[in-house]
């Protein structure tokens, strides 16, 4: 059965719900065994609950690092969602922090689990929040193995 812009609009809520709690299992459960996600697009896409999972671990791998999605944007037509927000990104130890404007375009299967994900941001997108230094994640540590 087709998936209904409703539906969609309650599966990137989730995304964002599973970024601001910390929640990787509720991250994993919106996405398909075989997914493929582009973070940026034109990099090596994240494969399957494994590629998905090996962003996520990358993401968190300072236990002292903030993740806070701020949503601007929720569009939804047929089986397909932008999600258009701002990932704030801090780590107060190291007086650093990062606000990343990212637009995200997500495609639903029939079962309603993301199947392909696409994050379109570039260096023109990120910011450092006032009175902190600039955070610059290398996106390369999250295809080692």
């Amino acid at each position: 059965m087709a998936v209904t812009p409703a539906e969609v609009r309650v599966v990137l809520q989730k995304y964002v719900e599973a970024w601001a709690r910390g929640d990787k299992a509720l991250l994993l459960s919106i996405f398909a065994e075989d997914a493929a996600w582009c973070d940026p697009v034109g990099t090596p896409p994240f494969v399957g609950h494994e590629g998905v999972g090996a962003f996520w671990d990358f993401a968190h791998q300072d236990s002292a690092r903030q993740l806070t999605p701020k949503i601007n944007r929720i569009v939804a037509c047929g089986n397909e969602g932008i999600l258009d927000f701002t990932m704030q990104v801090r780590v107060p130890h190291l007086n650093q922090g990062l606000d990343l404007h990212i637009v995200d375009r997500f495609v639903l299967n029939d079962a309603g689990k993301i199947q392909a994900a696409n994050a379109y941001w570039d260096e023109t997108c990120a910011t450092a929040p006032a009175g902190m230094d600039f955070f610059a994640p290398n996106i390369e540590e999250a295809y080692k193995k």
